[in-house]
């Protein structure tokens, strides 16, 4: 497969998915998102943010494309590019 300007700059032809995370009331932190393997899930997402916070997740909110607006999903959910979610803890 040959490589692109245009494969390079996005995500598209690469295994990656960029996710943002958002605080509850706030806006999304659209500068810095976390990247995990296409077909990751929104426990690998609460995994990079905190250890505790993967280990206590409930539940989470997320925005995107596949997704209704604030839809609540599972930890198993699974994430596409450019999804926003909101991590929810017990």
């Amino acid at each position: 497969m040959a490589w692109t300007r245009s494969a390079l700059s996005s995500s598209e032809g690469l295994e990656i998915v960029r996710a943002y995370t958002k605080a509850p009331g706030r806006a999304p932190d659209s500068d810095k998102p976390y990247t995990i393997r296409r077909g990751g899930t929104v426990l690998d997402v609460a995994a990079l943010v905190h250890r505790d916070i993967e280990r206590s997740l409930r539940f989470a909110r997320v925005w995107g494309a596949a997704t209704f607006d604030g839809q609540q999903v599972g930890p198993d959910h699974p994430l596409v590019d450019g999804d926003v979610v909101e991590l929810h803890v017990k």
